[in-house]
């Protein structure tokens, strides 16, 4: 039959075609494809904003080519979805529909906060320039999260050498950071500016600024002084297990800039088994992880274990729970262990909770262990 379908499957495929260079390509994809995303917002729950995307897949070298147009099409299914808790599913569908070992996203966008002049109260927003780049290879996902904050600093040499005022620039200070569980953009933004001299403000009547010009004479800082104590301000919040923070001082009385960076811990650790990472997604996240994979869709899964298809949606964004009889038949239609499906919906079945009863001590003993043995 002459049908748009069959022309479609007619046509040359030479993406498809075989390669004798025996050259691997790391990333394959788009760049630069502008698009509108949402961003978790600590104050409001979802900020929406404008992106730059990069959307890439590992070549092996046997193929000749990727097929683009996939990668635009797996965005717009998830439009309106793409937030930071999306990012896995939507790399786990590269990797399906690609025929992908390793796949890859880069999202650059802009951030805004509502600030408050620090002496008369006036409101202003203030625009922080963020970007996330995630790898799945195979099943291990390693995402880093990237803001960078721009500040006031001070120079202390300058106010020890001179009679009166000190030279002060604006400083741009990059954080990267790889955590487990969540980091807020705004826990990154509070922690930079509380370490620089001052923060800077899109607003600021006249008290304001003698406020943050007399806070930054009291407050003078180095580059070395910024991405050291960023450090200390950051790696001893839970879940963080990487950054690498760096300061620019844009100099206003040298033709150049300072500049500082540290990478903590020196080396970078190594990424996280699958079997952990699968573990450490949230409840909504590995249920939609599983549905994909499985090629459910969200309106068969609900009808499956008893929710509306609203019901199960708001589970997968993580606005409500998933109950103990939801949670049993999601095992039974996916022959998955009920106790196991129990504890990731945050249920202690009535079996565990009679072990940890008969050996209290032994078991708080190897929680603390991290449940090591």
């Amino acid at each position: 039959m002459n049908t748009p379908e069959a022309q479609r499957h007619a046509l040359p495929d030479h993406a498809n075609e075989p390669d004798d260079r025996a050259l691997d390509i790391d990333q394959v994809g788009i760049v630069g494809l502008s698009y509108p995303i949402s961003v978790w917002d600590r104050a409001r729950k979802l900020q929406h904003t404008v992106a730059k995307i990069g959307l890439t897949v590992g070549l092996p070298q046997r193929f000749k080519g990727t097929h683009m147009s996939r990668f635009v099409e797996i965005l717009n299914e998830h439009r309106g979805e793409l937030s930071l808790g999306t990012v896995p599913l939507i790399l786990a569908e590269v990797q399906r529909r690609l025929n992908a070992d390793d796949a890859f996203i880069d999202v650059a966008f802009p951030y805004f906060m509502e600030r408050h002049a620090p002496v008369s109260g006036a409101t202003s927003l203030m625009e922080y320039l963020c970007a996330f780049h995630a790898a799945l290879r195979g099943p291990a996902l390693e995402f880093t999260l990237k803001v960078t904050v721009p500040v006031k600093t001070l120079c202390p040499c300058s106010k020890a050498v001179s009679q009166y005022g000190a030279h002060n620039q604006r400083g741009l200070i990059t954080v990267e950071a790889r955590f487990d569980g969540m980091l807020w953009i705004e826990d990154i933004v509070e922690a930079v500016e509380s370490c620089a001299s001052s923060p800077l403000y899109a607003l600021l009547k006249r008290e304001d600024e003698k406020y943050v010009t007399e806070k930054a004479y009291e407050n003078p800082r180095f580059v070395e002084d910024l991405v050291r104590n960023v450090v200390i301000a950051l790696r001893d919040r839970e879940g963080v297990r990487w950054l690498r923070v760096s300061a620019e001082n844009i100099e206003s009385i040298h033709n150049h800039s300072a500049y500082a960076q540290i990478t903590w811990p020196s080396a970078s650790p190594p990424p996280p088994s699958p079997i952990a990472r699968r573990r450490e997604l949230p409840l909504g996240e590995w249920i939609r992880l599983q549905r994909v994979e499985r090629g459910v869709s969200q309106r068969e899964l609900a009808e499956a274990i008893g929710l509306s298809a609203s019901a199960l949606c708001r589970v997968e964004r993580g606005e409500r729970p998933l109950h103990a009889d939801a949670a049993s038949r999601l095992a039974q239609a996916w022959g998955l262990d009920e106790a196991r499906v129990l504890l990731r919906a945050g249920v202690v079945p009535p079996a565990l909770l009679r072990r940890v009863a008969e050996d209290p001590e032994g078991f708080f003993a190897w929680a603390q262990t991290g449940g090591e043995t």
